[in-house]
């Protein structure tokens, strides 16, 4: 279920947040992984294994985090600047616009 808000809450700039909070998780996870590589594999450290192996996690992380670091954002920027009125009203006429379209679609499923 969507909520209806807009994603980006017609803010300029809003990626950017959302930008700043993957890099500061994903550098975060990484500076955490070449801690515990190193700690673990000290004094024989298998460097281009890790630098591969590492080099890898920090291209996909970014990938697999970033639905979730957009919605830390949201929950951020929702805190800092509460939903208006006019916003309010905005999601929820386009959550009762789509409840109906969804309701059109099912029931022209189940008539076919």
């Amino acid at each position: 279920m969507h909520c209806g808000l807009r994603r980006t809450r017609g803010v300029e700039g809003h990626e950017l947040g959302a930008l700043t909070v993957a890099l500061v998780v994903n550098i975060g996870l990484v500076i955490v992984a070449v801690a515990v590589a190193v700690a673990l594999t000290v004094p024989d450290v298998p460097v281009v294994t890790l630098y591969v192996v590492l080099a890898s996690a920090a291209i996909v992380t970014p990938l697999v985090t970033w639905p979730i670091t957009h919605t830390i954002w949201m929950a951020i920027d929702l805190r800092v600047r509460p939903v208006d009125p006019r916003e309010a009203a905005e999601a929820s006429e386009w959550v009762v616009s789509s409840g109906s379209a969804e309701a059109d679609r099912t029931s022209d499923r189940s008539n076919a």
